[in-house]
């Protein structure tokens, strides 16, 4: 379906525009290709010429169009965006990225553009095409299904996210020097991981819409697998939609296994409304609420209420590239046990990120956090109010292998755990390679 409404809106522009710049041989012949539907051939044509005649508009939107038809959608967001830096007001060369757009599956951008070119004095034909892309737009945006499987292997600094430190002194006993027991400081090992996941969204009646999410992640070491770690979580919910508003209101069920066995299980709830400020600007608030609880007899003190609110916003520069986020909360995690006051605390968080489109096919992800968290008492064995600074950071390059969906993906994370009592101060750095197949 895509392929033909490509093809429709390509011949309605061929009919309906002309080029400015002068045409050449090359530029001639490609232009008899495409006339032809011999797509492939157009673009083994013209890619050897991309680093000499790369910011000539007449090549860069032939490229784009060869490009774009012989299943290169990246490459021909790159060579439009040439041409459209020189020429913002080339309505085929718009027309056609945002059919690029739209085959990578950047709908919010190429619907954007293609309603940019609608709004402008354009022919029938080339209106009508438009239209059956927006339709199809739309319908995708109430009945979607997506899904992705990656598997990665890396090396981890700190696998327990334990302190460096072989030994602290402990007030309780006078200041006295304890040695740490094995397995309670730092340990690295190299590791591999599975991660999976789903989502879908599911109109169900007018403005209403069923949404849903599972994923899985594990991470086995290579000797410490008493610190393998596993997650399920899954969430379901309805989202309202109308105009630029949209409320989501959505269950929450997690469980967080170490080496086999149930170690936190979570269930709760979270709401939230984004309202579009542009076509390129969102804002959102939030609010989480979540019990926390812990299977095991030893760890049952710990259970707990957590409870989160936050306001977030994004923003998309021209051509949807780079997309910026950021996001500011609070709350509490509040304790069930009585006399136990240390063992729940207050966050406050921010975190910002985001997502570079590099060259054809390579996007750059860059992710940031900094959470500072308060204790409600005393450490029973350090005498004082805990008090945390954690600070994340990670970058995640995506590269798709051509023309498949599948995609390598190195990524570098790193955490910074600063806290008033050594034994809750530690650093991680953890670096890995995933293969990632999307459906």
């Amino acid at each position: 379906m895509q392929r033909i409404l490509g093809r429709a809106l390509f011949a309605s522009v061929l009919l309906c525009f002309s080029l400015a710049a002068a045409a050449d041989a090359v530029t001639d012949r490609a232009k008899a290709l495409l006339q032809r539907k011999d797509a492939a051939a157009a673009y083994k044509l013209l890619l050897p010429l991309e680093p000499q005649r790369a910011g000539d508009p007449e090549y860069d939107y032939l490229l784009g169009i060869a490009a774009l038809d012989a299943g290169e959608p990246e490459r021909a967001v790159f060579a439009l965006e040439r041409v459209l830096a020189l020429q913002p007001d080339n309505l085929q060369a718009r027309a056609e990225i945002a059919r690029a757009y739209f085959e990578i599956g950047e709908r919010d951008t190429a619907k954007r553009e293609f309603e940019a070119v609608r709004s402008r004095d354009i022919p029938g034909e080339v209106r009508g095409t438009i239209d059956r892309f927006l339709s199809a737009i739309e319908a995708a945006r109430k009945r979607r299904f997506s899904a992705y499987v990656e598997i990665a292997g890396g090396h981890d600094s700190n696998v327990n996210s334990a302190t460096s430190a072989s030994q602290v002194a402990v007030p309780f006993f006078g200041g006295a020097i304890v040695q740490l027991a094995p397995g309670t400081t730092r340990i690295k090992d190299d590791f591999w991981s599975l991660t999976a996941g789903l989502s879908f969204v599911n109109e169900v009646a007018a403005n209403w819409s069923l949404v849903g999410s599972a994923s899985y992640y594990g991470k086995y070491n290579a000797d410490e697998t008493r610190f393998d770690t596993d997650t399920l979580d899954g969430a379901l919910g309805l989202r309202w939609s109308k105009d630029s508003n949209a409320l989501t209101a959505a269950l929450q069920v997690q469980r967080y296994n170490v080496d086999g066995d149930s170690f936190r299980e979570s269930a709760g709830g979270v709401v939230q409304w984004q309202h579009d400020l542009s076509q390129q600007t969102q804002v959102s608030l939030f609010a989480q609420l979540a019990d926390l609880s812990y299977p095991d007899p030893s760890q049952s003190i710990r259970d707990a209420r957590r409870t989160i609110f936050g306001v977030a916003t994004a923003h998309a520069y021209a051509g949807g590239s780079p997309v910026v986020f950021a996001s500011v909360y609070g709350g509490e995690e509040k304790e069930d046990a009585q006399n136990v006051p240390h063992l729940g605390h207050k966050p406050v968080g921010v975190r910002t990120g985001a997502q570079w489109r590099l060259a054809p096919g390579m996007h750059l992800f860059v992710n940031a956090s900094v959470e500072k968290r308060t204790y409600g008492g005393n450490d029973p064995l350090f005498l004082v109010e805990r008090e945390d600074t954690q600070v994340d950071a990670s970058v995640v390059l995506n590269y798709t292998i051509r023309a498949t969906k599948w995609s390598l993906r190195p990524q570098l994370t790193f955490t910074d755990n600063d806290s008033n009592i050594d034994i809750y101060t530690f650093r991680r750095t953890v670096a890995q390679l995933g293969l990632r197949r999307d459906f």
